[in-house]
């Protein structure tokens, strides 16, 4: 059964702050991350947000994202702007994509575009398009080079791992540079990681920089909305780290990387709501979410806000416009997301 697909431009009265799966998030820095739509191309095992398997599906107007971000370059200073394209989903099924690059190159003050990725819709003919638009860096998500385990942990059948890797050379004749950023699954994945290591470093051997083909492990991390791995229970960071640090020693390659090795600093966050965990504040609902329970409210016309229902209603559509009083139950100003709850 196909999703239904939401398409969030002025005239829908979404706002493009605050909800945490689409639009902008500005976590107070030089970086500002978009998230211009919700499909995906997989149903990844680990999934921490359930992409690819939503009731509804959001596509946001790249015009749309394009004034507010103009907005949000102006207040923050225009200089040393990264974009980030970092969705709930895949970047490389938004077809705005490189029409919002080009215009995005346009704005004083933008230096780096970076977009990540499962690379798996990488082509010649999609990678051209990625030069001809001066993506600065790519992160393409990587967990393990082996064909049985990729198509495991990516739960898809036509995971062509071979094919992937091609793709990752022909980028690396670009000027594009990569970050390959396999998750560690302590148990699962403990061999595959020394061997993707390996495969960084064998890269490096033939010529390409350090900047050139990057490695970023990530933390699993698991969460009450995303899909799990069975069995397989997350550590704590401090054991992350040390386990970074061995493998640093063994392989001698820097794996702990931080803000400053991508130019990242603090800056002036946007515009914040004056609202605090377990106030009760007026909304109007907007749109469904992407669950049965979720919905989009909206608090002015720069910032929105998810709100959960404690149950599902029989018909969803009657809360559409409707303005409720509702409970915040996160007030994360780090990340400017917001979420309440609304009980039927």
């Amino acid at each position: 059964m196909m999703a239904e697909i939401v398409y969030v431009d002025e005239k829908s009265e979404i706002p493009l702050y605050g909800v945490d799966f689409i639009g902008i998030i500005d976590r107070g820095t030089n970086v500002i991350e978009l998230k211009p739509l919700t499909l995906c191309n997989l149903k990844c095992k680990y999934c921490f947000v359930s992409a690819g398997n939503y009731n509804t599906d959001f596509v946001v107007d790249p015009n749309y994202l394009l004034k507010k971000i103009k907005d949000i370059i102006k207040m923050k200073g225009n200089y040393k702007i990264e974009i980030h394209f970092a969705p709930y989903g895949e970047i490389l099924l938004y077809s705005g994509l490189f029409n919002l690059i080009k215009e995005l190159w346009n704005i004083e003050g933008v230096e780096t575009i970076s977009l990540q990725t499962n690379g798996l819709l990488l082509n010649e003919e999609i990678i051209k398009k990625l030069e001809k638009t001066n993506v600065t860096r790519i992160n393409i998500s990587l967990n393990s080079l082996n064909q049985d385990k990729a198509k495991f942990l990516s739960n898809c059948e036509n995971y062509n791992i071979g094919n992937l890797l091609k793709n990752i050379l022909l980028l690396l004749k670009t000027q594009i540079d990569i970050l390959i950023a396999p998750v560690w699954f302590p148990g699962e994945n403990d061999k595959d990681i020394e061997e993707i290591i390996n495969y960084v470093l064998n890269l490096r051997n033939k010529g390409f920089s350090q900047k050139r083909i990057q490695i970023g492990i990530q933390k699993y991390l698991i969460y009450k909305t995303g899909r799990k791995l069975k069995k397989i229970r997350p550590k704590s960071w401090g054991y992350f780290y040390k386990q970074l640090s061995m493998l640093e020693k063994k392989f001698r390659i820097k794996l702990k990387l931080g803000p400053r090795d991508f130019g990242i600093h603090k800056r002036r966050i946007g515009a914040s709501l004056n609202v605090q965990k377990n106030d009760h504040i007026r909304l109007k609902i907007i749109s469904i979410g992407r669950w049965k329970r979720e919905y989009i409210g909206k608090l002015d016309d720069n910032y929105g806000i998810k709100v959960l229902l404690n149950k599902p209603i029989p018909q969803p559509e009657q809360l559409i416009g409707k303005d409720i009083e509702a409970k915040i139950i996160k007030a994360n100003y780090k990340d400017n997301i917001l979420t309440a709850s609304f009980s039927i």
